[in-house]
């Protein structure tokens, strides 16, 4: 066995402990120092494994394959720790389980919440599912595409949590499939999806939480990939299916969309095409339900008046009287003016390469990341992909000092908004090192791409052009000379 394979053995056998500390604990909700505690031990093993994986590239095909054996031997050990368990970090599982059962019994999800007596008979003797649901007074909020995979599920599994969470980690899994081959196209290192399947936000999210965004994933890279591999009608349709199962993917719709750099009536086929399939997609699945009657809305409409785990949106919320709107339509006007601000320059100015739009996607999500009034740990899984291309090794414990580097910290100390549950109240230390972390690292890497002035160097001089060439000492080069994207040459490593 190499040292390579030794040291990620040896980390992969330690975040075990952590895991099965978690098992033990019961109810993470009632024991969450306990679980904060877990939860960073298996994180900061994680971030050991990916610093390692980072520096390394198997150097045969044979060394490769157990790299990658060994990787997805203790992921899926990581999962089935976690499996049994009685999801109490969140209820959501409830509901999920809850709107499959109300479809089989021929009834839409849109039309009662859970409490209606036009339901009493789905409650009678049920004392597994319904007990837990929250919201019991409101319509569900999940959108066609999911409730099309609580159907199905149920179908299959009936009540069971355990049998929901396995099959929202099979879909997980299957992400990681698809993750390889978008790292193939990148012609990056197949080990780097250590990143996505050892994160413990994931597995914590998945495996014990059982979110929905594990069947929003495998969806949303393959749409990464057709991006890249530039398939747009496959784009469009991947994109729509994962936007109908979570809606968040929506707003990286500017950054996928395959405009054309230079204007020409050929190349508005590919942006046509893609929005053609997307908009299909979108169409079909909201048209059963909204046959059903009812609508398909529910509780969305309310949900942008609600706020948990606030970042930059406190400040809004501080700013709100003093020009005179409401504290949640301040940050709505925040979030989405930015959104739509980026996306109108992202449309005008378009991306070169499938790399460049996939960066973009990091802009979009972290903009909507930073500023949302309503942001819980599982929100984060759609970054992870990205995080798994575009992480970088360096000098800071192992990684280098970039945006990217920011929140792959971030997805491990948003697991602090969980300190919510020991007072059922925010707590300002616990915010704060959730989030200073994310905007130091943010702010110092932006620091470091402003232009600095060339030592030894007068300003007639530079006024002159004398001195070395600036586009070997500045991250902004000039036109013509810009490097080739990851993909034309090779990647990093």
């Amino acid at each position: 066995m190499s040292r390579y394979h030794f040291l990620l053995t040896l980390l992969g056998l330690a975040s075990l402990l952590p895991y099965v500390a978690a098992y033990g604990l019961g109810d993470l909700r009632k024991n969450t120092a306990g679980f904060e505690i877990a939860f960073f031990a298996a994180f900061a093993l994680y971030l050991a494994a990916v610093a390692v994986v980072l520096r390394h590239r198997s150097d045969t095909h044979s060394a490769l394959r157990n790299t990658l054996l060994l990787i997805t031997f203790f992921s899926l050990l990581f999962h089935l720790i976690l499996l049994p368990t009685r999801p109490t970090l969140s209820d959501d599982m409830y509901r999920y389980v809850w709107d499959g059962r109300v479809q089989a019994n021929g009834l839409s999800p849109y039309r009662y919440p859970p409490k209606a007596p036009q339901l009493a008979a789905l409650r009678r003797g049920d004392a597994a599912v319904y007990r837990y649901i929250n919201r019991k007074d409101f319509i569900t909020v999940y959108p066609p595409g999911a409730q099309m995979a609580y159907a199905a599920v149920w179908r299959i599994v009936g009540d069971s949590v355990t049998g929901f969470k396995l099959m929202f980690v099979l879909a997980e899994l299957l992400g990681a499939v698809i993750l390889l081959a978008l790292l193939r196209a990148f012609h990056q290192p197949p080990e780097r999806i250590v990143i996505y399947l050892w994160s413990p936000l994931l597995v914590f999210e998945v495996a014990h939480a059982g979110h929905v965004d594990a069947i929003m994933l495998p969806l949303l890279i393959a749409a990464f990939w057709a991006r890249v591999k530039e398939r747009p009608v496959l784009l469009g349709i991947c994109f729509g299916a994962a936007t109908l199962v979570k809606l968040f993917p929506l707003v990286l719709l500017p950054a996928l969309l395959p405009v054309p750099t230079v204007f020409s009536w050929k190349g508005l086929r590919a942006p046509l095409q893609m929005a053609a399939a997307f908009a299909g997609v979108i169409g079909l699945g909201y048209l059963p339900y909204v046959l059903w009657g009812a609508g398909a809305l529910g509780f969305l409409p309310l949900y942008f008046n609600e706020n948990f785990n606030l970042g930059l949106a406190r400040v809004l919320f501080d700013l709100a009287p003093f020009v005179g709107l409401a504290p949640a339509a301040l940050a709505n006007a925040v979030t989405f003016g930015g959104l739509i601000g980026l996306s109108a320059v992202f449309v005008l100015r378009p991306a070169a390469s499938g790399r460049e739009a996939l960066v973009r996607c990091v802009w979009l999500i972290g903009w909507f990341t930073l500023f949302t009034q309503n942001l819980f740990p599982w929100y984060l899984l759609w970054l992870l992909p990205l995080m798994a291309l575009f992480a970088e090794p360096g000098r800071l414990l192992g990684f280098k000092l970039a945006p990217l580097t920011a929140w792959l910290i971030f997805s491990g100390t948003i697991a602090l908004a969980y300190m919510f549950f020991i007072r059922w109240r925010v707590m300002p230390w616990a915010q704060a090192a959730e989030y200073g972390p994310l905007y130091g690292v943010l702010l110092i890497s932006a620091l470091r791409f402003l232009p600095q002035p060339r030592p030894g160097l007068r300003p007639s001089q530079r006024e002159r052009g004398v001195g070395p060439d600036i586009s070997e000492t500045s991250p902004f080069p000039r036109r013509g000379l810009q490097p080739r994207s990851e993909v034309e040459r090779g990647g990093p490593g």
